[in-house]
């Protein structure tokens, strides 16, 4: 005799209307992931300049793959820290000077003003084990104080720098704005850029390549929306901004280690959150598909 099992008509319909949630459920999950996607690849729009070239390196490809990074302060990385993790994971030789130690800076309330200075050069010893640079050198020059300081002096640090470590390119900050108008940061560019071409015809003066990194006018002008750094120093006089870039580096790949790179820098946390708003706020996958590219000038070569 056949037997027929047949399931309970309350129990087909639960099954039913169990699948139909499913069905809600996935469309609605679809749909959010539809409109995550549009409204990131919106703002990557409106934030980026499309028109600059995208590569993937600094440095030309008949060159020694070493890069230095002349910088003002330790958090100074932050704004190229993608670029150099991508670097480093390609082999490039990288190196990381600091004219100052930053002890002028804000504390945030973590260590007293007297410790600030060692405190910053212990984040970024940290730091370039993060982004797994090569050499690190930080100097005892005055934060806040290099337009007192002999140019001379300084521009001798730099080239003992360029000597010890024979980098074939070289990367600072802008010597006509500063980034957002920092003066330590113009000045830092402007006495790289004077040794470059000061230099550049003795034969053992290896760099051919001079970058500064800059922002591209869109990403420009959203700061001086929400970041009140840049709404009290950036120079909104016509032709007074800073250079425009010839050069995009994509880093999404590197959105982990860059947000670590923020994050090591503790007693700055505030200078973070104005500088690069928002990326506390959102998850670093999401935030570094926005903000998915890094910008430079290619100022000097030889």
């Amino acid at each position: 005799m056949e037997v027929i099992n047949r399931m309970p008509r309350s129990n087909r319909s639960r099954g039913r209307r169990k699948n139909r949630w499913v069905k809600v459920v996935g469309s609605i999950a679809i749909l959010v992931l539809v409109i995550l996607l549009a409204g990131i690849g919106f703002l990557n729009v409106y934030i980026n300049d499309r028109s600059i070239d995208v590569g993937s390196t600094l440095i030309a490809d008949q060159d020694e793959q070493r890069l230095l990074v002349v910088f003002a302060h330790p958090d100074d990385e932050v704004v190229v820290a993608g670029t150099l993790s991508k670097l480093s994971k390609q082999g490039v030789d990288i190196t990381l000077v600091y004219l100052t130690r930053g002890e002028a800076g804000p504390t945030g309330d973590i260590v007293e003003r007297g410790q600030l200075g060692a405190k910053r050069t212990q984040e970024v010893e940290h730091i370039a084990d993060i982004l797994g640079v090569s050499g690190l050198e930080v100097f005892d020059f005055p934060d806040g104080g290099l337009v007192d300081t002999d140019e001379e002096e300084i521009k001798g640090v730099i080239r003992d720098m360029i000597a010890k470590y024979s980098p074939s390119t070289i990367l600072t900050t802008d010597d006509k704005v500063g980034l957002y108008g920092h003066m330590d940061h113009l000045l830092a560019g402007k006495y790289v850029r004077e040794v470059f071409n000061e230099d550049r015809e003795q034969e053992d003066f290896t760099a051919n390549r001079l970058f500064f990194a800059t922002l591209p006018q869109p990403m420009i002008d959203t700061a001086l929306k929400i970041s009140q750094t840049f709404k009290e120093r950036y120079p909104t006089e016509p032709g007074a901004g800073l250079p425009k870039p010839t050069l995009a580096i994509k880093m999404p790949s590197e959105a982990g280690v860059k947000n670590k790179v923020i994050l090591a820098h503790e007693t700055q946390w505030q200078v973070m959150n104005d500088v690069q708003p928002l990326y506390d706020k959102l998850p670093p996958f999401i935030y570094y598909r926005i903000f998915d590219r890094e910008y430079y000038t290619l100022i000097e070569s030889r």
